[in-house]
């Protein structure tokens, strides 16, 4: 007999050592391939066959509780979603001990909240605690016969669901940032360029694809075709070399900071760039690739380009009537010194008062600027007759330009509007100056206004020049203006049109131009019927 029940015995303690292997291979795959909720029921299953229980189920900690997140068998609809903490049920008693239990239905209490269907079911309930690196994850549960109800055996079933949770967790996690780190590097604004260790291009977000697709580069192109495909320069216009490339700095380990970089464009501006790179260094020590990032400092380019044209627009501009005035009251003062009769003064005294106009007009344009780029234009609004506005300021502006016709076009019956008079003359005056500026003697310069549901409409067309369609994004920026028409020089600092959208913008409007080069131009701005409410400055 004794014989017999070691054989038994034997070849029990077989089966469940064959059970533990097959669960640990099962769970190594399964965690190496499936999301977690479908493992949670991999080992919820297993449970059932291996210990032949009626009801198997697994709870997790969050947030100081324990939850249920799935159930299988005979209560699993009762026990699906339950939770408790704090030692409410002897399920989180068993938690909080870190040790397994065994209770018998006489043991259960009907009012628990986990345990409680289970008070009336002759089998025995199994408690595990599941752990992983010695951290308690939540709790393994079955309803099994008392007859193998091996502690044992379930703490190591337990163990092993532990490692292979924690395991999916891990890859779960790292799936969720690696998604979050690809989501951040191709929506950056930079150019971003990875290269693998033998100076292959491996990697590009959407940036620089934009940036670099038209020039025919490709993933797989090495850096020497990088930079023959782009034309990558210096800032001083020589192509860029191999070894002066970021990236190639950056695989020869150095760490590379704000290179400036030309990429031109066929048919558009260059871009500008301030390269960074840096090398990839695995945990050896070896460098196994590198990463450039381009900025794009165009905008700041341009910013910088404008202020020294600015300064020497300024510069120009004050510089001749101030020559004039300075000359013309210098020859009055010698006239006087010696004593000579002032012949002519009435006509040097107007040079001197006109230009001092035109300087004070030039400061004048420097502060409307200024105010109107911190929202703080002066207004009176009230209602206006905007045909009488319009007609007002066609008739000064034709008197100022004789050579040019101009026509007016206004519906009748103009329905009024709520406006500044005088702001809005000072935006129709500055397009039919610049409509004169920019067209030849005897043109036609046009102004119509329409009448929509919501707004009025004031257009001015002229027949001259028109605008380059590479320049109409920029013709609204302060003191960007075109130089040259027919060869003659066009005064001004090109403040007029980004103070005259500022004061429409201001109406709560909008002004927006329409351009063919050589075939003029007209200018637009619309005025709410009604005002919007503005703060005092």
């Amino acid at each position: 007999m004794e014989v017999a029940s070691s054989e038994v015995s034997a070849t029990h303690g077989a089966r469940e050592q064959l059970h533990l292997l097959a669960v640990r291979e099962i769970l190594r795959a399964t965690a190496s391939a499936l999301p977690l909720h479908e493992i949670l029921s991999v080992i919820a299953n297993m449970m059932i066959i291996v210990t032949d229980a009626s009801t198997s189920w697994l709870m997790l900690a969050e947030n100081g509780r324990l939850r249920t997140v799935v159930a299988r068998g005979e209560f699993a609809q009762r026990l699906s979603g339950s939770a408790c903490e704090d030692g409410t049920s002897r399920a989180c008693q068993a938690v909080m001990d870190g040790e397994p239990r065994v209770l018998r239905p006489r043991e259960i209490d009907p009012s628990d909240p986990i345990l409680g269907p289970f008070a009336q079911d002759a089998r025995a309930m199994v408690l595990v605690p599941v752990k992983a690196a010695g951290r308690v994850l939540g709790l393994l549960g079955a309803s099994v016969r008392p007859e193998v109800a091996d502690i044992s055996f379930l703490a190591t079933l337990a163990e092993q669901a532990g490692s292979a949770i924690e395991s999916a967790r891990l890859r779960e996690e790292t799936r969720t940032w690696r998604e979050r780190l690809d989501a951040v590097f191709s929506r950056m604004v930079e150019a971003v360029l990875v290269f693998d260790r033998n100076g292959r291009l491996a990697l590009m977000n959407e940036a620089a694809e934009e940036l670099l697709e038209e020039r025919g580069v490709r993933l797989g192109d090495t850096i020497e075709e990088l930079l023959t495909k782009a034309e990558l320069a210096g800032p001083h216009g020589r192509p860029e070399t191999v070894e002066e490339a970021s990236p190639a700095r950056a695989l020869r380990g150095e760490r590379v900071e704000n290179l400036e970089v030309d990429l031109p464009r066929p048919g558009r501006p260059t871009r500008h760039l301030l390269a960074s790179a840096t090398p990839l260094v695995a945990p050896d020590g070896s460098i196994e690739g590198a990463v450039t990032v381009w900025r794009d400092i165009t905008y700041i380019k341009e910013l910088e380009r404008m202020r020294v044209e600015f300064l020497s627009l300024v510069s120009h501009e004050l510089r001749s009537p101030l020559t004039s005035i300075l000359g013309y009251a210098q020859l009055i003062q010698r006239q006087v010194a010696m004593g000579r009769p002032l012949t002519g003064l009435e006509s040097r005294l107007q040079v001197i008062v006109d230009q001092a106009k035109r300087v004070n007009a030039l400061v004048e344009d420097l502060l409307e600027a200024s105010r109107a780029e911190t929202g703080r234009l002066g207004m009176r609004i009230e209602w206006v007759n905007l045909a009488e506005i319009v007609r007002k300021a066609v008739r000064d502006s034709a008197a100022m330009a004789p050579t040019h016709r101009f026509n007016v076009e206004v519906p009748p019956d103009l329905p009024p509007v709520q406006a500044d008079a005088g702001r809005i003359d000072q935006v129709l005056k500055n397009l039919l100056s610049n409509a004169v500026k920019y067209s030849l003697p005897g043109t036609e310069v046009t102004v119509r206004v329409r009448v929509e549901p919501s707004r009025e409409v004031v257009s001015v067309t002229d027949q001259g020049i028109g605008i380059r369609k590479e320049d109409l994004d920029a013709i609204f920026i302060p003191f960007h203006r075109v130089r040259q028409v027919g060869g003659r020089e066009v005064k001004g600092v090109g403040l007029g049109l980004f103070i005259s959208r500022s004061i429409v913008e201001a109406h709560g409007g909008e002004m927006w131009v329409e351009s063919e080069l050589g075939k003029g131009s007209t200018f637009y701005f619309s005025l709410p019927r009604q005002a919007p409410a503005r703060s005092s400055p």
